[in-house]
């Protein structure tokens, strides 16, 4: 009965993680709702299951630590009065509670090593299956999401995100999982050369949305991939696995020519007007003059919109809702003391899954790992210039894949030598 329930505390998660990214980024209340309760009752059953077994067993994450200390932070600053708004503090903490325990029933059921390539398989599907939506909606849409959901913003949007980054950030975390298994020597050819092609499709609507961070950050992912992959022996494989992966992918570009790729490139490089079209650097400097007036507790999670109006130095109509830098607006909000807990976070994260990607060549487990890890830096990457990580569809599978990055070790598995 355990053992049943445990079963489907994997697959709830697998769907309420899908669920995210087709609700529309799960950004609107709704669908924060139902993130949130489906959380919580996969919790309750993993519970349910973890009292039938015969002895509780809970897997441990080296991260539990600064992850619990950054939940008593969240905490002083409600029940200190530390928040300039309190109820703002308390939705975002309840949001984030329910990524925390996405994070920890991930560490207890995706710690076996067929949920593990299950889960890796799951995402490959997923992701092409988006993919193919995006791009079908991109050459055959009529203006509205799915073909029947009105678009009520201004901006164009793509696939199933109203804003180009947030769908490129979910992409840059799932198209590592297709390319790692598509080099690793356990997947038959056949289906290596399917990996292959599912990676270059999902790669491929990264540049068709034109979020020219996502596509730093996936160049970024496959140059940490290329590099990972030289270490050890029998690297020649593996490193021109990468490399003809970019050739495929430049290929079917010049196959597709997105219109307007370039011009956007070459906004990079214009000054913008200061007064009406504000640069992320600006925001970021009128963002650190709010770290210094409350350096150490900040000014409350998730009330960066709220504050922020009171040091910008720009006129604008729009409300900004976000910095536009996710460790700018952590800093803002939770102080240097969350700050500095993010960095312990980060650190462990990269010593923790760098020592658990040895044999990713031909250990599933490993491989998963390894995607995870690849996945996680893009989204990090993407991070310095977006804010992924306020989108919850995004945030949610982000925590779940440093759960499976630096994940403990399989039950039942015997330890290397």
């Amino acid at each position: 009965m355990g053992q049943v329930l445990e079963n489907s505390v994997a697959v709830g998660l697998c769907l309420l993680l899908a669920f995210g990214p087709l609700a529309f980024g799960a950004v609107q209340a709704w669908a924060i709702f139902i993130l949130e309760a489906g959380s919580v009752l996969l919790f309750i059953t993993w519970a349910a299951g973890a009292i039938a077994l015969p002895r509780v067993e809970i897997a441990s994450s080296p991260l539990f630590p600064p992850m619990v200390l950054f939940a008593g932070l969240v905490a002083a600053q409600l029940l200190l009065n530390r928040s300039a708004y309190w109820y703002a503090t308390w939705q975002k903490a309840l949001l984030w509670a329910a990524y925390g325990i996405l994070f920890f029933l991930s560490i207890q059921c995706f710690g076996r090593r067929a949920w593990l390539r299950r889960f890796g398989i799951a995402c490959s599907g997923f992701g092409f299956l988006v993919a193919m939506f995006a791009i079908a909606q991109q050459f055959a849409g009529n203006g509205k999401y799915y073909w029947v959901v009105p678009n009520q913003a201004a901006r164009p949007f793509f696939g199933p995100y109203a804003n180009h980054s947030h769908y490129a950030g979910l992409m840059e975390m799932l198209v590592p999982f297709p390319l790692v298994l598509a080099m690793a020597d356990f997947s038959p050819v056949p289906l290596r050369v399917l990996y292959s092609f599912v990676a270059v499709i999902m790669s491929s609507t990264i540049f068709l949305s034109q979020s020219r961070g996502g596509i730093i950050a996936l160049a970024i992912e496959v140059g940490v991939l290329a590099i990972l992959s030289a270490r050890g022996l029998r690297t020649r494989g593996q490193v021109a696995s990468v490399g003809l992966f970019c050739l495929l992918v430049v290929f079917c570009l010049v196959l597709v020519r997105p219109n307007g790729l370039g011009e956007r490139f070459m906004q990079l490089g214009k000054h913008p007007d200061q007064a009406h079209d504000p640069s992320r650097v600006t925001m970021a400097k009128d963002s650190l003059k709010m770290v210094r007036r409350r350096p150490l507790l900040g000014w409350g999670f998730g009330t960066f919109p709220v504050v922020y109006p009171a040091f910008r130095s720009f006129y604008t109509d729009f409300t900004v809702n976000a910095a536009h830098d996710d460790f700018v607006e952590l800093a803002v909000e939770t102080g240097l003391l969350g700050f500095a807990l993010m960095v312990a976070f980060l650190y462990l994260l990269y010593r923790t899954g760098l020592r658990r990607i040895k044999h990713w060549r031909h250990e599933p487990r490993d491989s998963t790992a390894l995607a995870a890890l690849v996945g996680c830096t893009g989204l990090l990457v993407h991070s310095f210039s977006d804010f992924n990580l306020q989108v919850p569809a995004n945030a949610a599978l982000f925590f779940v894949l440093v759960a499976i990055a630096t994940g403990a070790s399989p039950k039942g598995a015997a330890p290397r030598q």
